[in-house]
């Protein structure tokens, strides 16, 4: 298993996380300057104490070799993050003054909501007469209303307005980081234009072998589109086979994902490895002597890089092609190599290439998953034995499922936030028809012959329309997700430590990790405690901040009231409000839409007067425009919606007020003129337009 002259890289791996994850936390100029020179003198160190190892006898002492190695890999890494990013870039092109950019899109443009969404790298800039060399990658958000957008295309140069703003932080509670999401992908801004904006300068000035990869598989996603009748069904065939998801419709993803099989609409190791089973038992005559085995390698090495080639060399699927590369050659030269020194190389040369790839969700997710089916997955197959072939295949796959899932189960809670209750079941039923559709998708994309084309056309289409209704089903079932499963990172690492001490307690028979794991699972226990104690004593009301929406959530007890001008059915409650009641851990106990009258436990709501506990809101329409009120009627905010009113002096002329909100249903115009007015009137406002939500203490 871990034996340390078996597992070197496994090592050398660790301090190399560090020095990633010490600079993704505290990004500093001093690293960006200082990291190579500290790196070489840690290296000139490791050169004396080779020097004058026996001379003094440093073998004595040679831990002092060891830490001198983790320090330099330690700094290398820290090094790396930091240059990688481009934020101590002198030639960054957020830093200076532009008139207009030169880019070129580093991946394929796609359609969403009716804009256009494609990554660049920016070349260069021009100010007056002056041209700079620049560098960082550019978001750029366009409309397409001009025919050349709906071609463009991975590689092509454009030159456009240096007009770019930062990516905004999450306005409200819960909702996805998109900004953190980005910076992951070292990307900090974007741009918003109109396609009379853009100037296409060159086509195709990209890597002619990505540029190929992508045109092929564009051509294999159209060969599907012609031959498979159902929409749904050559959406799904597209993203199984080749990794394209842009046509999948928003109930298929829910779909997979409610059911636990979400990793298979993203290419990525699963199949790889069903390329490498099929391929593996083919060449399975290959296997005689060592020069055979060698070569068989090879070919499968040459066969698995061509289906990355296939899927437009996805990046999930080069990561295991890497991966698998490693293990093969590994296993090839010498069979008794450890398997987990193997996979170390690969994520430790991947990690010098680019650090950033440690941020990225399918990173991390594909390196526990492939460590969880080496470790786990022998012990959850031998704790059973089934003499029957049938029974044993499909206990082997739960095992393969249920050793997956317990090694990704904390990040995959972090980050997602739910957990599919009939994943094993899923993935039972889904293994079989994914393994075929593989295989028919593959033959269908190598024979582009009529008679093919039609006959697996057909029947690719029945399958996959058979294996969407099942999923569907098992959807359906009662309680099919737990969602709403909010964690910390605290927690994250808590529960990850749990299960490492527990499989390192059974592997090692190690007594004392019994009370390792009690004392985690109790330090566990306390923060969930206390975060739901902080949750019921929770008195707040939270104004949101939605662009074109106005909605007021008050948690009160463990209860959450909410009022709005939102359907549940509407795309915005699942993005914004149903995450941010399930981050504070809250349920939603009345939902209710403005001018509804309802009373309920320290609640009231009518016309428009809505009263949480002792708080009073006023939510001013037009209709108010023509009452007359009480001079001493109070309110502690007014919610100002759909430019209802010209000047704040009108509202505050008819009853007091402590303070105005404006909502995201105002014009632009109306918002600065009120804030103008309320900053003469002297009296507090808010504006919930493009600013972070409102949260009020009760």
């Amino acid at each position: 298993m871990f034996y340390k002259g078996e597992t070197p890289f496994v090592r050398l791996l660790i301090p190399l996380l560090a020095g990633i994850v010490f600079a993704y936390s505290f990004p500093s100029q001093i690293i960006a300057d200082l990291w190579l020179c500290v790196a070489v003198f840690l290296l000139f160190l490791l050169f004396l104490f080779l020097l004058f190892y026996k001379k003094y006898k440093l073998y004595k002492t040679s831990w002092l070799a060891g830490s001198i190695i983790h320090a330099c890999i330690f700094f290398t890494g820290a090094g790396l993050t930091v240059n990688n990013s481009n934020r101590f870039d002198p030639s960054y092109f957020a830093y200076g003054e532009s008139d207009y950019f030169i880019l070129k899109l580093t991946n394929e443009p796609v359609l969403s909501n009716g804009i256009f969404r494609f990554e660049t790298e920016v070349l260069k800039s021009f100010k007056a007469k002056t041209i700079q060399e620049r560098s960082g990658n550019l978001l750029v958000l366009c409309k397409p209303d001009k025919p050349f957008v709906l071609n463009l295309k991975y590689g092509d140069i454009l030159m456009m307005p240096a007009k770019f703003s930062e990516v905004n932080a999450p306005f409200n509670p819960g909702e996805f980081d998109y900004k953190r999401y980005l910076s992951n992908r070292k990307i900090h801004y974007q741009a918003f234009l109109n396609g009379e904006q853009i100037k296409l300068l060159r086509r195709n000035a990209g890597n002619p072998v990505i540029s190929y990869a992508l045109k092929l598989r564009l051509n294999c996603v159209e060969r599907i589109n012609r031959s498979l009748a159902d929409k749904d069904a050559a959406a799904l065939a597209s993203a199984l086979i080749l990794g394209y998801r842009s046509d999948l419709s928003t109930e298929i993803v829910n779909a997979y994902a409610d059911t636990g099989t979400m990793h298979v609409l993203s290419v990525s190791g699963m199949h790889v490895g069903i390329v490498f089973l099929v391929l593996n038992v083919l060449l399975k005559p290959l296997s005689r002597n060592s020069r055979l085995i060698f070569l068989r390698s090879v070919l499968i090495i040459g066969f698995i890089w061509f289906y990355a080639l296939l899927t437009g060399f996805s990046a999930s699927v080069c990561r295991a092609a890497f991966m698998l590369s490693f293990v093969l050659i590994g296993k090839s030269l010498n069979r008794d190599l450890n398997t987990y020194n193997l996979i170390a190389i690969s994520a430790f040369f991947l990690l010098l290439v680019d650090p950033w790839y440690l941020f990225d969700v399918g990173f991390q997710l594909s390196y526990l998953a492939v460590c969880g089916l080496i470790y786990f997955q022998p012990i959850i197959y031998n704790a059973l034995y089934f003499e029957n072939k049938i029974f044993d295949m499909v206990w082997s796959y739960s095992a393969l499922s249920l050793a997956a899932q317990i090694a990704t189960f904390p990040l995959s809670i972090y980050y997602f936030h739910q957990f599919p209750v009939y994943f094993l079941i899923s993935n039972l039923l889904i293994v079989m028809p994914v393994a075929v559709i593989m295989y028919a998708g593959i033959a269908f994309i190598l024979f582009p012959f009529t008679i093919v084309e039609n006959v697996s056309g057909q029947f690719l289409n029945h399958l996959i329309i058979i294996t969407n209704n099942v999923l569907f089903k098992v959807e359906a079932l009662p309680s099919a997700v737990l969602s709403g499963l909010w964690i910390n990172e605290l927690e994250l690492v808590l529960i990850s430590l749990i299960i490492f001490s527990i499989s390192l307690g059974c592997s090692f028979k190690i007594r004392y990790m019994l009370w390792q794991v009690l004392i985690l699972i109790l330090i566990l226990s306390v923060s969930l405690s206390l975060k739901s104690i902080g949750n019921f004593k929770r008195n707040e009301l939270v104004f949101m901040s939605l662009r074109k929406n106005s909605a007021i959530a008050w948690f009160n007890q463990g209860k959450v009231v909410v009022v709005s001008d939102i359907n549940p059915s509407d795309k915005i409650f699942d993005y914004s409000l149903r995450p941010m009641i399930a981050s504070i851990g809250g349920h939603e106990n009345l939902f209710a839409n403005f001018g509804q009258n309802i009373s309920g436990h320290n609640f009231k709501m009518g016309m428009n007067f809505i009263q949480f506990g002792n708080f009073k809101l006023l939510r001013w329409n037009k209709d108010w425009n023509k009452c007359t009120f009480q001079s001493d009627i109070q309110f502690d905010a007014v919610l100002i919606s759909n430019d209802a009113v010209w000047n704040l002096k009108d509202i505050m002329t008819r009853f007091q007020v402590k303070m105005i909100l404006i909502d995201g249903t105002n014009s632009d115009y109306r918002i600065r003129k009120w804030l103008i007015e309320a900053k003469r009137l002297k009296i507090r406002s808010y504006s919930l337009k493009k600013n972070p939500a409102y949260i009020v203490k009760l």
